[in-house]
């Protein structure tokens, strides 16, 4: 509803043609697996463990397994896909403006994770919301942690680039205790890989004298020891992850074509799944972002994760005057590195900051020219007028 004006309005910015056309592809490739395709066609590019039993009409059948699944996951993303397109229609001071209500709901998240881990053992809230409260306002304390160390780099943009350097200070150190009391091993490592490449993007231009160098070198070398004992106090020898990741693949490699269907990876999952490992809890998600959508979109997801890094990786390059497009470009490095081993995109309160950040990296009104943008100002000094370059931001 609150992106509908923004999209029916005549003024706006441009929307970049590479967008429409990636949003495009990843709806239709959605949309195919729910069409009704001769199952001539579908047969021989399907696993045997799903050629009978398959919802089908006549001769005609589907691709994805089940369409309810599939139809669930079309509309999460058609979501995303429009508050996309409304971001990037925004003028670009208004694109800005909105960091500060992102940093307030990570700030009201952080100050319930503190509140929660202060308590002698781990707190969870029922009945405030539809599921159980475990970790600020997630059920998931890896998904928490994701949101934190995502805006972790817009944090160390504004201590070193604005006025707010007090405030940004404060909230990195109480973000920084909230990811290692989460107890997320993957939190805790991309943390301080957030907090180590923030620096290195920033150091470039930025006045620090040497004591606030000083402070920052203290800060990372006690978190650095803090995510030691995080990673000392779970054991490794856990192969979950490792074991899902070779039943996916074993999955892929027989439906690498067309895929089970967007959603279907639970009920999918189960037909490769080695009986001597089956418990009582099941695979809902394959804890590898990349590999679940391979097995679930075929080569097609595949080639469309590949188009979206590419453009990532050219976005940069574009923008690596910008240290605002850093921040943003960062944000959505780490979350990719995390879908390696986790699946945070599949929570839309991960989702809509990591949109955001994607909107700031292809907003048409935000993209400087180099270190100084093409054109000048005149400032007026009495009679005299002189022309000043524009320096970018």
């Amino acid at each position: 509803m609150a992106a509908t004006p923004i999209l029916a309005a005549r003024s706006g910015e441009a929307v970049d043609v590479r967008i429409f056309w990636l949003c495009g592809l990843v709806l239709a490739a959605i949309i195919v697996q729910m069409l009704p395709v001769s199952d001539a066609l579908v047969r021989p590019l399907r696993s045997e463990a799903f050629s009978s039993g398959r919802l089908t009409a006549g001769t005609l059948e589907f691709i994805s397994l089940g369409l309810g699944r599939t139809l669930e996951s079309l509309l999460y993303v058609a979501v995303l896909v429009i508050l996309l397109f409304a971001l990037l229609r925004l003028p670009g001071p208004q694109l800005h403006a909105l960091l500060p209500f992102l940093l307030a709901g990570v700030a009201c998240n952080a100050v319930a994770g503190f509140i929660q881990y202060s308590a002698s053992a781990r707190v969870t809230v029922e009945g405030l919301l539809p599921y159980t409260v475990t970790a600020g306002f997630f059920a998931n304390r890896n998904h928490f942690a994701s949101l934190l160390y995502e805006v972790l780099p817009f944090l160390l943009y504004l201590a070193t680039f604005t006025r707010m350097r007090p405030w940004a200070v404060a909230s990195i150190i109480l973000l920084l205790l909230d990811l290692l009391a989460t107890g997320s091993r993957a939190g805790a490592v991309i943390g301080l890989l957030a907090l180590v490449l923030s620096v290195a993007f920033f150091a470039s231009r930025s006045r620090a004298g040497v004591g606030s160098l000083v402070v920052l070198a203290a800060v990372a070398g006690i978190y650095g020891m803090g995510t030691w004992f995080v990673l000392e106090a779970r054991d490794f020898t856990d192969a979950t992850r490792a074991q899902l990741a070779a039943t996916t693949l074993q999955g892929i490699k027989q439906n690498w074509a067309l895929g089970v269907g967007y959603g279907n990876f639970p009920a999918a999952y189960q037909a490769y799944e080695d009986p001597s490992t089956i418990s009582e809890r099941y695979a809902n998600h394959a804890h590898n972002d990349y590999l679940q959508l391979i097995f679930e979109g075929g080569v097609m997801a595949g080639l469309l994760i590949a188009g979206y890094v590419a453009m990532i990786g050219r976005q940069l390059l574009r923008m690596r005057h910008s240290h605002f497009h850093k921040a943003a470009f960062l944000g959505v490095l780490f979350v990719l590195i995390h879908s390696v081993v986790d699946y945070p995109l599949r929570t839309m309160a991960i989702a809509v900051p990591f949109v955001y950040f994607n909107a700031i990296l292809f907003h048409g009104g935000l993209k400087p020219a180099g270190r100084h943008i093409k054109g000048v100002i005149e400032v007026t000094n009495g009679r005299r007028r002189r022309r000043v370059p524009v320096t970018a931001p």
